[in-house]
């Protein structure tokens, strides 16, 4: 089969596609098909080797890690799949696995049924992007009538932040540039922040969380526009996030969550049905077939790209 592999850590030159053997199905595992793969910041930041300080992954690796497919073989010990179920999850790319390959291995506890009327595509758009933003606004404990303040608004995070908190009943401020100014306004947001033109941590207003989809703030900036028990997601979770946030605890009821996602079926299963809702629309910006993923990650690590691109084998 045909994979998109990296042996050694570098700039995306180092990406190759390459014939591997197809892999051997465990006893808890499915063998799928795949039929799309989207990419994330993670895939480029995991070949560049940024992430050797977390968990260093075998080479050669395969890079991606979101993706959809078809059920094509199901372990001795699984129960609830059976061949030929769409279903869609994500890999863990740390042990050197990848989405970007014709066929996967992946446990049972990582993928969930496709629901009928979503599209593949659609549904390799959702594990990372779309599961940060439900996992971190749930952990921000949202409710309705809550005041959501959101950067990165028109990349694939900060959108999927705005729809979900809008569905909620939520009040919501998109942060994004001028160029996606009319997207973020099309998401049905109350307020959009053109950044350019407005620096959002001085606007007369405040919020119950605040989500740094963009990772371009800090708690401490972030505090003045919280409220008095106000909440800061940040999706990039470097030491200096963790510190503010247990000094934000000693001194007032404010509070940072240094978030990192974990993966579950169950957490797979409620973006499934955002998604059949209509609730969950990826912004699908490009896509490729393998021969053309080291020029997206480029592109992705350059920031020319809002939205997903998406792969297909």
């Amino acid at each position: 089969m045909r994979a998109v592999i990296f042996e050694r850590y570098g700039d995306e030159s180092v990406l190759q596609v390459r014939d591997r053997a197809k892999p051997s199905c465990g006893a808890g595992e499915l063998l799928v098909r795949v039929t799309s793969v989207s990419l994330n910041p993670v895939d480029f930041k995991l070949r560049q080797g940024m992430l050797r300080l977390i968990r260093k992954p075998p080479l050669p690796a395969t890079t991606g890690k979101d993706f959809a497919g078809v059920v094509e073989f199901v372990g001795s010990s699984v129960r609830g799949y059976s061949v030929g179920d769409r279903v869609f999850g994500s890999v863990d790319t740390l042990t050197g696995a990848g989405a970007c390959a014709e066929f996967i291995t992946i446990a049972e506890s990582r993928v969930a049924r496709t629901p009928d009327g979503v599209s593949d595509e659609t549904a390799s758009c959702l594990g990372v992007a779309a599961g940060t933003a439900l996992q971190g606004l749930e952990r921000a404990g949202l409710a309705r009538g809550f005041n959501v303040l959101v950067t990165g608004a028109s990349g694939a995070v900060g959108a999927a932040v705005a729809q979900i908190a809008k569905h909620r009943g939520a009040k919501v401020t998109g942060v994004c540039g001028s160029n996606n100014v009319e997207y973020v306004r099309g998401l049905g947001v109350d307020r959009v922040v053109d950044y350019k033109r407005e620096d959002w941590t001085t606007i007369e207003a405040r919020y119950e969380i605040v989500f740094d989809a963009a990772a371009t703030s800090s708690f401490g900036a972030a505090r003045t526009r919280m409220t008095e028990t106000g909440v800061y997601v940040n999706t990039v979770p470097g030491p200096g996030v963790v510190l503010a946030s247990a000094w934000g605890r000693l001194v007032s009821k404010q509070r940072g969550i240094p978030f990192m996602l974990e993966t579950t079926h169950a957490l797979l299963e409620a973006l499934g049905e955002l998604a059949k809702e209509g609730v969950l629309v990826p912004r699908v910006a490009r896509t490729v077939g393998f021969d053309g993923v080291a020029d997206a990650q480029r592109a992705m690590a350059e920031g020319r790209i809002f939205g997903k691109v998406c792969v297909t084998p």
